[in-house]
């Protein structure tokens, strides 16, 4: 796992065991290069590559400092890009057979506003594991990209918010969804399983999903009825 946040000491981090923490940030290219070095030195092959790293920043374009769009874009877009630029080659060299997971989200696909920055970098995750995907006709590796909607987790801990608004509105999404960080990660695991190439969880997610492709102005025009209701 690399992160480029951490709420506290990586010592004070659970891990199962057997865990091997590998602190560093996803944005530097040397960090990767150097993880791979460690691994391929120790580990026979590559099975399951999973880039999850995510940082968030709300407010209307206009009104977010150039800071968090580069914050966003490096850490969720680029972040991505070069784990996947160093370790594909690895998961296409297994002999059995791999899988590369990337981490989106639902706001790839609805572009909420005020999160133009997020989803901007998560539609950008989603079209670097369509093209993984196109290079690898063979299945090798599989690839899925997972777009949930909120569910337990620390991602709003790094978050930044323009507005008290829209922190109050996510931090209560987060408190009323039922899906925890184990349940995201055991419906990604069967994903993975079955080949699966995308994952949308949770029920307003998929029905938003569905909508968006059938109708996007509609969709685009409900979810910015929602968004000035919040005032």
């Amino acid at each position: 796992m690399a992160a480029v946040d951490l709420a506290g000491p990586l010592a004070a981090v659970a891990l199962p065991a057997g865990a091997r923490p590998c602190p560093g940030d996803v944005r530097d290219s040397a960090f990767w290069a150097g993880l791979s070095e460690q691994l391929r030195a120790e580990w026979p092959q590559l099975d399951l590559l999973v880039n999850a790293a995510g940082v968030g920043a709300t407010a209307e374009v206009g009104g977010l400092p150039e800071a968090q769009w580069r914050r966003v874009l490096d850490t969720n877009l680029l972040g991505t890009a070069l784990g996947c630029e160093t370790f594909l080659p690895w998961l296409r060299a297994t002999t059995e057979r791999s899988h590369l997971v990337n981490m989106a989200s639902i706001a790839a696909i609805l572009a909420p506003p005020s999160m133009a920055a997020y989803s901007a970098s998560k539609a950008g995750v989603v079209a670097l594991s369509e093209a993984i995907a196109a290079e690898c006709p063979r299945g090798r590796p599989g690839v899925t990209v997972v777009c949930p909607g909120f569910f337990h987790s620390g991602l709003l801990d790094t978050w930044h918010f323009g507005h008290p608004v829209q922190q109050r509105e996510a931090r209560r999404r987060m408190a009323v969804t039922g899906w925890t960080a184990e349940r995201v990660a055991d419906r990604v695991l069967a994903a993975v399983e079955r080949n699966r190439r995308y994952v949308v969880v949770g029920a307003q997610a998929r029905w938003l999903w569905r909508l968006k492709r059938l109708a996007p102005r509609t969709t685009t025009a409900l979810i910015r009825r929602i968004y000035r209701r919040l005032g």
